[in-house]
């Protein structure tokens, strides 16, 4: 018998999602989570644990017990009628049972002050929930073509990066990478923050000025929150350019 006791790893969420193969029929329904986001978290030294869709937001509470810390992963626009917009007629898919279970996870988390990371589709679903806006499609960020940026990198890999990024010093996001005055990552979204939640700010932007990554603001919040745009999952084996430091964050709690 092996009486070796293992070293203690971090139990991390991660959101999942439904994916209905192109029925709407429950017994073609499943749940499921891109692999990068568990692949990258056990890569950093956690146990990554994916979080299914519940209709009882109750279980959020259970769930989120059981957590050192919580992902909120890319996927569906975020309803509007969160924020109190109508639906533009640039929105994308929405899916208010995913908003409705991930509100609930993010109370229980944000109640337990568990870290939590933000990507993509969470990076904005976060800052909505904190009283924060999106613009529901780029079209509508005001910006001149002169120095707009290409945010769906559609022809290329999701590992190659495609666009640097200004780094704000001293940030969670610029000391996990040594303080470098810029990043390169990749890009793959529509949406981006019109509004920064006033419990947040902002710590890196695309040279069309779209915020990339936030964090809180700690003279108004004790949470622990790191959101970025991009997809860091998809860059944890690069051998340049790699992400893997942002989900070693979680090793700071």
């Amino acid at each position: 018998m092996n009486n070796k006791v293992s070293t203690y790893k971090r139990v991390i969420g991660v959101t999942g999602n439904h994916n209905a193969l192109d029925h709407d029929w429950d017994e073609f329904m499943r749940d499921y989570s891109p692999h990068g986001y568990s692949k990258s978290l056990t890569m950093a030294g956690h146990m990554p644990i994916i979080i299914p869709l519940q209709e009882d937001l109750a279980l959020a509470e259970q769930y989120v017990a059981n957590l050192d810390g919580l992902v909120f992963t890319g996927g569906q626009d975020v309803s509007p009628l969160l924020y109190g917009r109508e639906p533009s007629p640039k929105l994308q898919s929405v899916y208010p049972p995913r908003d409705r279970w991930e509100r609930a996870l993010f109370e229980a988390a944000t109640k337990k002050n568990i870290p939590i990371l933000a990507i993509c589709r969470g990076f904005q679903l976060i800052n909505i929930l904190l009283n924060g806006t999106v613009y529901q499609d780029l079209s509508e960020y005001p910006i001149g073509q002169a120095n707009a940026v290409q945010h769906i990198q559609n022809w290329s890999r999701m590992h190659f990066p495609h666009h640097s990024i200004q780094l704000e010093k001293e940030s969670i996001i610029s000391n996990l990478f040594d303080n470098p005055k810029t990043l390169l990552i990749n890009t793959y979204h529509h949406q981006v923050i019109e509004d920064l939640s006033p419990l947040l700010k902002a710590t890196a932007w695309a040279n069309d000025g779209v915020i990339e990554s936030y964090e809180v603001d700690k003279s108004k919040s004790t949470y622990n929150i790191l959101g970025v745009q991009w997809h860091p999952e998809m860059m944890t084996d690069n051998i340049e350019d790699n992400m893997l430091p942002i989900f070693e964050w979680f090793n700071n709690f």
